[in-house]
């Protein structure tokens, strides 16, 4: 009887180590999975972050699309850009050659010689080419010379090309 006993006691033992390594596994189981559900939390707020991020993005960038962007042409809108500058630089000579697309994005060379009588006008003509946003006008070079036909007055030429990608930008939910 006591034999019977000591093995139904070692029975029992083994079932509750059994028990006790099985139950332990399960824990440390359970202990992993909650700390990758808090990881999974933390990225998915990391996720919203950079979702907000990027609607801000957009947002900025979609203010500054012209506001018929989406209805004309990349073309259509060089030459907008191009009628702005004839409007704003009245009484310049402004000279351009044909489109080029290279690079993923088209351009415009664009030549302007603009008769000036003070460094005030200069820099304004100059800010104002700098300022264009969409299309972006690159300034490949500015010359400055005395006008031979009249006094105090000088010639600001700027050699540059008004820029802008070839495809549509794709703005999303903005």
């Amino acid at each position: 009887k006591a034999v019977s006993h000591h093995i139904i006691a070692g029975i029992i033992l083994s079932i509750a180590i059994i028990l006790t390594v099985v139950l332990n596994r399960y824990e440390n189981s359970l202990l992993d999975a909650a700390g990758r559900l808090d990881l999974i939390k933390i990225n998915a707020v990391r996720v919203k972050q950079s979702i907000a991020e990027m609607d801000s993005a957009m947002k900025r960038i979609r203010a500054m699309l012209p506001p018929d962007y989406d209805s004309r042409t990349h073309r259509e809108l060089v030459l907008l850009a191009l009628d702005d500058i004839k409007i704003n630089f009245k009484g310049s000579e402004i000279t351009v050659t044909n489109f080029e697309e290279k690079d993923g994005g088209i351009s415009l060379p664009v030549s302007i010689k603009i008769p000036v009588d003070n460094y005030t006008v200069l820099v304004k003509r100059a800010g104002y080419l700098q300022s264009l946003r969409f299309p972006h006008f690159v300034i490949k070079g500015l010359t400055i010379e005395k006008a031979s036909d009249k006094e105090g007055v000088i010639i600001l030429r700027i050699e540059g090309s008004l820029k802008m990608p070839l495809e549509k930008l794709r703005t999303g939910r903005g």
